[in-house]
């Protein structure tokens, strides 16, 4: 019986190493399982009873109930019920004098292991403050034994190392899931890290050139310049030019849809990715933002604000949006500054300088 339970043991842990590396995104799926990683739970019990130890005939014993305990304790007791039914006609196949026993020990622990979770219990909790509850939910499984002719015997028998090599197993995968997840969670909190400008919070030019390559046709790219930025350097130092480009991020951000993002994409330049904006009304949306910016007084400069040219361009499904966007700044700046240029079109607002002298 030992050495297939300890079998059981080095299949269950492959199997769930294997279905671990599926959680690929963090939360991984939230509340809701998988048709597919159901099925991949249920095929793991399936599994397990291909190698049990068969302590008298007809009576299987192997680690079937761990997947259940899993699947209820992370997703809840209807998805445990969805992988233990399976389990069970697939049992009920095998036949033998230890289907009935088979059917209420897993039922049993079905019920535990929600009864654990109306109590708080987690799978992180069952690695760290939560331990004792793994083998409070692996109880159930011998108690049936009972019920069977020398169902004392057979109890005595079994019921340890049951208890033993379910609760090693449910703790070592549970060990390998919850590992895959904070692996995953520290993953994205470093993408996002190095995906975001430290000074202004926006998105920086790593996440810009993720998103450009993924521009729709009716997406369009604004790119923003901040007009004599250097001047705001000179004249009031270089925390004034960090609040400037605090501040103009703000303004940004504030006029956006959801659907939009700002960028810092360099020095005083920032960037605006417009998802599925109708092309005649780009020149109006840039305009706004323009004016948005204008009118945003800045503290560090005593209540003044500054200006910003923009030049705008619609992705049309072409590479060369950036170029393009890029050459209508330059326009706008060469044109006097404080000012939108589209590409192509006419330059709007003829106004120069940086607004009120910051």
């Amino acid at each position: 019986m030992f050495r297939a339970l300890f079998l059981n043991t080095c299949v269950l842990v492959a199997l769930t190493y294997a279905l671990s590396l599926t959680y690929r995104e963090w939360p991984p799926g939230g509340s809701r399982l998988p048709y597919t990683r159901l099925l991949a739970f249920t095929a793991m019990g399936a599994a397990l009873m291909s190698f049990p130890a068969e302590i008298i005939p007809g009576v299987l014993l192997d680690l079937r109930v761990v997947p259940v305990i899993l699947v209820t304790v992370r997703y809840g007791p209807g998805m445990g019920l969805a992988v233990a039914v399976p389990i069970l006609l697939i049992r009920a196949w095998h036949g033998g004098a230890g289907v009935e026993p088979a059917v209420l020990a897993l039922l049993g622990v079905l019920l535990m292991a929600a009864l654990a979770r109306r109590l708080g219990v987690t799978l992180q909790g069952l690695v760290s403050t939560q331990l004792r509850w793994a083998p409070v939910m692996v109880v159930p499984y011998p108690l049936p034994l009972l019920l069977l002719p020398d169902g004392a015997a057979l109890f005595t028998q079994s019921a340890a190392p049951l208890i033993v090599f379910n609760t090693a197993g449910l703790l070592i995968c549970t060990s390998i899931l919850v590992g895959r997840f904070q692996a995953l969670g520290t993953l994205q909190r470093l993408t996002r890290q190095a995906e975001l400008d430290a000074l202004t919070a926006l998105p920086n030019r790593r996440r810009l050139d993720a998103d450009l390559a993924r521009l729709g046709t009716q997406d369009a790219l604004l790119l923003i310049d901040i007009d004599h930025f250097k001047r705001v350097n000179d004249q009031h130092g270089h925390a004034a030019g960090d609040a400037v480009l605090r501040e103009v991020s703000r303004c940004l951000e504030g006029q956006l849809r959801a659907r939009d993002t700002a960028y810092r994409y360099g020095g005083e330049e920032f960037a605006v990715i417009l998802r599925r904006i109708d092309p005649a009304f780009l020149t109006q949306v840039a305009e706004r933002i323009r004016q948005a910016v204008e009118s945003c007084p800045v503290q560090a400069l005593q209540g003044r604000s500054v200006t910003v040219s923009i030049g705008a361009a619609t992705s049309d499904g072409l590479p060369d949006v950036v170029q393009r966007a890029d050459a209508a700044l330059y326009e706008a700046k060469e044109g006097g500054r404080n000012r939108v240029q589209t590409h192509p079109g006419p330059p709007v607002n003829e106004h120069a300088g940086i607004g009120s002298g910051a």
